[in-house]
């Protein structure tokens, strides 16, 4: 089954909720990954602490551009970090976007004849680079014939090696680098564009070489090696390959956010599936249903009319809760869920204090309208302190919070406003319409 065939049958299996809603890791699955950065191939005036402040940042932007809702990017210890990603079932699509060096490096190809003799020497011995990287002492034959300052490359397109000179442009010249579709048969591309110091260096580069051939180098490995015709002054170039748009959007998503200060390591990687995430939707939802039907019925049974026009309240609440996270594409988590029962119980606790207002302002022998009136008008502050107390505990949670802390405060911050808006403008407008219809003449509760 092809990637797009088996992404459509993930979105197909997705809940009603879910194709309305950005769901987290709990309710939708995704990757989990814990990374070591390899402080061993660190630079010397690099300390381990700002390598891995450095790593997170650059990890915390590809998630971002890739456009994975509500990771979450945390460091472990001194040189761990924890990542989670809602929706990436995929472990190698979340272990190429975050674990991806991204060292981009543009090398002229060596062809003189020493560089022609050590690849001889290569393929009769059988000698991959990587081989050679690691201790090139122990093939002293081939170290003699290489060119100085050259290093040899894998290829990935074919089984070729290659002899490079040494880096004349990285991809710390880049300031964009974006998906487009071109070449003979119109395949996914990689473009790139310079700032203006890497543009110039370019275009001398091109220059002086032209008739040669510029490997593009990725991580390590040489992507393509197109021959040099022209200069090219604009300071823009493109990575072909055998991209598809997937991967393509990948490899344009890491070089736009930088390379990593150092290699990490993947210690640990688990896959939440979708039926774990299924499962806690319906038992998540299936509790927060059983409440809120209990708190209706309550509500009739106990307030009559009145109860009714609350639960009215109740729902537009939740409409408009739900609608709210889906327009702003917030996302909803498990906790967020919990956030969600906890607003309607704070909205019904406004609804019983203003009911219970105006029964005692009927008991004093006022006519339902005045008892309306003032039962709102009095016990309008008290539910403003309540609610805009909570409203700030909530607002320093999403602030220090992470992950789930996080997901339980956006709905709840946004189900306060909105229980505000409904428990006192909402249901005073329908008492007030009831009035003037004459539909309401006598109150009881």
């Amino acid at each position: 089954m092809s990637e797009d065939k088996k992404a459509q049958a993930e979105k197909e299996k997705d809940p009603i909720l879910g194709k309305a809603l950005k769901l987290g890791l709990d309710l939708k699955g995704g990757t989990h990954l814990l990374l070591e950065v390899d402080s061993s191939q660190l630079d010397s005036n690099v300390s381990v602490k700002d390598a891995v402040d450095r790593a997170i940042e650059i990890m915390r932007n590809r998630v971002d551009q890739f456009g994975v809702a509500e990771p979450l990017i945390v460091r472990q210890g001194d040189k761990w970090i924890v990542i989670q990603l809602p929706g990436i079932k995929n472990p190698q699509t979340a272990k190429d976007l975050i674990g991806k060096t991204a060292l981009l490096e543009f090398r002229i190809v060596n062809t003189s004849n020493e560089a022609n003799k050590a690849l001889d020497l290569f393929r009769d011995k059988g000698i991959t680079p990587a081989q050679y990287r690691e201790d090139p002492s122990a093939y002293p034959d081939i170290e003699a014939a290489m060119p100085q300052d050259a290093s040899v490359f894998e290829s990935k397109e074919d089984t070729n090696y290659y002899i490079l000179d040494k880096a004349v442009l990285t991809g710390a010249s880049l300031t964009n680098a974006k998906v487009e579709f071109g070449g003979q048969f119109g395949q996914a591309i990689v473009s790139m564009e310079f700032n203006r110091e890497g543009a110039r260096t370019f275009g001398g580069i091109t220059e002086r070489n032209i008739g040669r051939r510029l490997a593009i180098v990725l991580d390590g490995i040489v992507q393509s090696a197109p021959n040099i015709k022209s200069k090219i002054p604009d300071g823009k170039a493109i990575i072909e390959g055998s991209f598809n748009a997937e991967s393509a959007k990948l490899l344009a998503t890491v070089l736009r956010a930088g390379a990593l200060p150092a290699p990490v390591k993947i210690i640990e990687e688990r896959t939440v599936g979708p039926t774990l995430g299924d499962d806690s939707i319906k038992s998540g939802f299936m509790s927060a249903l059983i409440g809120i039907v209990a708190v209706f019925a309550f509500m009739i049974g106990y307030y009559r009319a009145s109860g009714v026009i609350a639960d009215i309240a109740l729902a537009l609440n939740l409409i408009i809760l739900m609608a709210t996270m889906a327009y702003f594409q917030f996302t909803l988590t498990l906790p967020g869920v919990a956030g969600i029962a906890l607003t309607l119980a704070m909205a019904v606790d406004a609804n019983v204090l203003i009911l219970e207002r105006i029964r005692e302002e009927l008991a004093t022998g006022k006519t339902a309208r005045v008892a309306v009136d003032a039962g709102y008008q009095k016990v309008f502050w008290t539910i403003f302190d309540a609610n805009i107390t909570t409203l700030i505990a909530a607002i320093f949670l999403f602030q220090f919070g992470t992950g789930p802390i996080k997901g339980f405060a956006v709905t709840l911050s946004i189900g306060l406003i909105v229980s505000m808006f409904t428990a006192i403008s909402v249901t005073k407008l329908i008492y007030d319409l009831l009035f003037k219809e004459n539909l309401l003449l006598k109150l009881k509760i």
